[in-house]
């Protein structure tokens, strides 16, 4: 390149010497010398990304070592050599009634009726697993804590023997998986431990603390029903009783068993009255047309008349009017009406309550609810944890993926400063 650069230079200054485009010899030097070839004159511009470049290699090697290899080192040495085997017993069971609920319409098409009250209660058994009560129940029966305290557990795993309640509580969550399937509406429980005894004895007490709390449950759901109706009936029986002593004292106030029999037969007697004096009348008009007013048999017919119409007054008086303390018959037998009426609504009320108190005992003779075992729990055979393979396999490729991440990042940040 220098060589053909140095002959265009030659050529041109000829041609500035012979305008005319005349040859002119030229005498190249370097063709006949012994002088060994020039050597090519490189220029060296140096470059300044090179060492930035070098650094982030450097930057992105160390911490590929600090933050992938190095804890995927250290979980391989762990899951290989020092962690405890875990073993897990598994059960699987169902909460059923024993009416199952019949719905008709588009929801049972889609199976979707029948199972809320049903979720519910395999819901309350799963938060029932979750919580601290079943721990005091274990550790009453079987000792819980001791079972994940023994010697030989790696330090990672087993709890400490000062452990507070919320930490255990927070640590048997770890080693109890339980859940409530909604496709099968089944609920499945994990149960892990270091041995396959200890987590097949926690899986059997578990399973029984849940058959304990269904039943529980379906007591409290009968003794519910049974009490409620047994104080409907006792509400109803009071107000009867209130209904009929009302009654009976408005009757000793009256006189009278049946107001309305009183008045009909009062009325019965102002009827006979104002006919026999209507009668009278029309006598003492024909005794009139032929006797004297001072005749004694006008006189007798008038003192009839005056006793007739005084009785008709009185009769009358006991219906509409109170001449006396005695109040009339009309507003008696208002009272009694509206009393009779309190006394029929009580007694339909106190017949209906026996019916439900009849009914909510036969419902509580049996079992409403009750837990069905589908799979016991097991004796594991193999251990489920560790996986040395798997486990730092997993480790790799999480550490990897975060350490790319934070590479890109830096790299971002880095053209962007």
């Amino acid at each position: 390149m220098i060589e053909h650069s140095e002959k265009n230079s030659n050529d041109a200054a000829v041609a500035r010497l012979n305008p005319k485009g005349a040859k002119v010899p030229t005498l190249d030097v370097r063709e006949n010398s012994k002088l060994p070839p020039a050597i090519p004159y490189v220029s060296y511009v140096p470059v300044v990304g090179n060492r930035k470049q070098s650094k982030f290699f450097t930057f992105r090697l160390i911490t590929f070592l600090f933050f992938v290899a190095l804890p995927t080192f250290l979980a391989c040495l762990y899951l290989s050599f020092y962690a405890s085997d875990r073993y897990v017993s598994e059960f699987r069971v169902v909460v059923r009634s024993a009416e199952p609920v019949k719905s008709a319409g588009f929801p049972a098409l889609l199976g979707l009726t029948g199972m809320s009250q049903t979720a519910n209660d395999s819901q309350a058994v799963v938060q029932y697993l979750q919580s601290r009560e079943p721990i005091d129940e274990l550790e009453s029966k079987i000792s819980l804590r001791s079972l994940y305290q023994k010697e030989g557990v790696d330090w990672w795993s087993k709890i400490e023997p000062d452990a507070s309640i919320e930490k255990f509580l927070r640590f048997w969550n770890s080693m109890v998986n339980a859940y409530y399937e909604t496709s099968t509406g089944t609920i499945i429980v994990k149960v892990t431990a270091f041995s396959p005894q200890d987590a097949m004895t926690i899986a059997n007490n578990s399973l029984a603390l849940s058959e304990s709390l269904v039943n529980r449950m379906s007591a409290r759901t009968r003794d519910d029903s049974l009490a409620f109706a047994k104080e409907e009936v006792s509400i109803a029986e009071t107000q009867l009783k209130e209904t009929n002593e009302k009654l009976r004292n408005l009757r000793d106030k009256e006189g009278t068993l049946d107001p309305r029999k009183t008045a009909e037969s009062s009325l019965s007697l102002a009827s006979k009255i104002a006919t026999q004096i209507s009668q009278l009348n029309t006598l003492l008009s024909e005794q009139l047309s032929s006797l004297s007013e001072e005749a004694p048999t006008v006189k007798a017919t008038k003192q009839r008349l005056v006793a007739l119409n005084a009785e008709l007054e009185r009769v009358n008086s006991q219906i509409t009017a109170s001449p006396s303390d005695a109040r009339p018959l009309t507003t008696v037998i208002g009272a009694f009406d509206q009393l009779e009426s309190a006394n029929i609504f009580a007694e339909k009320a106190y017949q209906s309550a026996l019916a439900s108190l009849e009914a909510a005992r036969m419902e509580a003779s049996r079992q409403q609810m009750y837990l069905s075992t589908i799979v016991k729990p097991g004796l594991p055979q193999e251990p489920n944890f560790p996986r040395p393979v798997k486990g730092t396999l997993m480790v790799f490729l999480g550490a990897m993926i975060c350490w790319i991440i934070g590479v890109l990042l830096v790299g971002a940040i880095r053209e962007h400063g």
